[in-house]
């Protein structure tokens, strides 16, 4: 059987809903939390979420949830 490459290669897998939420699993940690700008740290890149009161409404070594007004994302 094959294994998702996401899950393979350590990529993170992303979901949204809207632009009110994020969804991030497979991540390594964040790096910055602040109300208008959240960095996640994933194996091979940077997330950077933008916006307005975002939160993290749920966090584990495998899976975040933010919450907010997302106005852009950025890999780097």
């Amino acid at each position: 059987f094959d294994l998702p490459k996401d899950l393979f290669l350590g990529y993170p897998c992303i979901s949204f809903t809207g632009n009110k939420e994020v969804y991030i699993s497979n991540h390594r940690g964040i790096l910055v939390y602040e109300p208008d700008e959240v960095v996640i740290l994933t194996k091979p890149f940077q997330i950077h979420v933008h916006g307005r009161n975002l939160v993290i409404e749920t966090y584990s070594k495998e899976e975040l949830l933010i919450r907010g007004y997302i106005l852009s994302m950025e890999f780097c």
